[in-house]
């Protein structure tokens, strides 16, 4: 009895060290033996880790994405537990980014997987994780359901989690046509959707009550977000995994109102969709943050109305996905974020220093920020609306808190990094020949040789 109690206390000992180590060299302990594999593979060791995770949300790795820039990375001590805290793309490959390699361009990530296309051959996109190097070659849509072939257009990637954040599929969006309607007050969008739970595609036909003016969007659990509509002060949403062919309204909640020194943005926080919005004083910035329930109708709580003692024009970018009382706001005038801890009611300016745990890309964000808050203006709006913008191109890509597979569709081709770099340049440097071949027979052409 007393063997039995001890060998029990040790392997309570054994699980609490092994679920506080980082999650990377975890993965690895699972070839030390079948007693780790099966204590690590179970679903108490899982959610005890990512029960610790929550406890510090600074365990987490992410980072702030503008298209395939990254503006700020945040480098998490479970996570990446192997990554230099002084590279500024850990957590995309920088050979998958276009200016580099060619011919992968980074289009969208969600519940940690990312989307790549093919930059040689646009008819090939592939879904992978960067974590497990694990990548799905997705074939493009083929007769009869594409009737227009490479036509359509990769646009997107939705999950569905399991309560522990754990992806249990994919689908893929690529996008057929996009048509105004009802004399240029409503829309349709064609989509072609890729399930990983099939491996076939479908197309679908959605319509909008609105016009979509920028295909700009968020994503959570399945649905997509715009706010860049012909009516200003609301969003709308498709979920899908669902069976509806209607996009859903859903207002904003601080609209109708005008006021031109409001700067708002729709992010993602603790599995919520999110909207802040900030107001410069005389001596302080006022943030307001409000929630999207769950709740079938789509009502929004608000959480916070805090005021910070900073004095400038600050704009709103971000809040930390696992956290929802930290937000992050960028100065345009000085060119720094600032930490704002909604809870505590205190701030930190962020630098490019290992000790705020975070690397910052100056150059990006100075460019990229300036571009995305630039004023705009539209014909097809009123003069009073002009001001109600609400920013939704910066994206957080998290990395997974828990490796599991990639989920694979049925006779889908699988492919790790290496391999994928490597057919990824090979394509590259194929296409290359064919343009050089195809220039010097027009040469020949042009100067009478054929």
């Amino acid at each position: 009895m007393a063997m039995a109690t001890q060998t029990h206390l040790l392997e309570v000992i054994q699980t609490e060290i092994l679920a506080r180590l980082p999650l990377k060299t975890i993965s690895r302990f699972k070839a030390v033996s079948k007693t780790w594999k099966s204590t690590i593979g179970s679903s108490y060791f899982r959610r005890h880790f990512l029960s610790l995770l929550h406890r510090n949300s600074s365990s987490s790795s992410w980072s702030l994405m503008y298209g395939r820039d990254e503006l700020i990375v945040f480098h998490g001590r479970k996570t990446c537990d192997d990554l230099n805290p002084k590279s500024p793309a850990p957590l995309i490959p920088h050979s998958f980014k276009r200016y580099l390699c060619g011919d992968c361009d980074y289009v969208d990530s969600s519940g940690g997987l990312v989307l790549l296309t093919d930059g040689s051959d646009k008819t090939y996109c592939y879904v992978g994780s960067p974590v497990t190097q694990q990548w799905i070659k997705i074939p493009p849509p083929s007769p009869p359901s594409d009737p227009t072939g490479v036509h359509s257009t990769v646009f997107g990637l939705v999950t569905r989690l399991d309560e522990d954040g754990v992806v249990l599929s994919f689908k893929v969006v690529r996008i057929a046509s996009y048509q105004a309607t009802n004399n240029y007050l409503s829309s349709v969008l064609s989509v072609f959707v890729y399930s990983s739970e099939t491996g076939v595609w479908i197309s679908k036909v959605i319509q909008c009550p609105h016009q979509i003016t920028n295909m700009c969007y968020i994503n959570l659990n399945g649905t997509v977000y715009f706010t860049c509509l012909s009516e200003p002060g609301v969003l709308a949403a498709h979920d899908f995994y669902s069976e509806s062919d209607q996009f859903r309204v859903v207002q904003l909640p601080d609209y109708p109102d005008h006021n031109k020194d409001y700067k708002r943005t729709l992010t993602i926080s603790g599995g919520s969709v999110m909207y802040v919005r900030t107001l410069a004083k005389k001596d302080e910035t006022v943030l307001k943050i409000w929630r999207l329930n769950s709740d079938g109708i789509d009502t929004w709580q608000l959480l916070w109305e805090v005021g910070f003692p900073i004095v400038g024009n600050y704009a709103p970018v971000a809040m930390h996905p696992f956290d929802i009382s930290t937000a992050y706001l960028w100065s345009q005038g000085d060119y720094h974020w600032v930490s704002c801890n909604l809870r505590k009611r205190d701030y930190t300016f962020l630098g490019d220093a290992s000790s705020n745990g975070c690397f910052i890309d100056e150059s990006v964000c100075k460019k990229s920020v300036d571009e995305i808050w630039r004023p705009r203006s539209s014909s097809n709006l009123e003069e009073e609306d002009l001001d109600f913008e609400v920013c939704i191109w910066l994206c957080p890509f998290v990395i997974p808190r828990w490796i599991e597979s990639v989920p694979r569709p049925p006779q889908a081709e699988m492919m790790d990094t290496t391999s994928l770099l490597s057919y990824a340049t090979a394509t590259h440097e194929a296409r290359m020949e064919d343009i050089r071949n195809e220039e010097y027979f027009w040469m020949q052409v042009e100067q009478g040789l054929i």
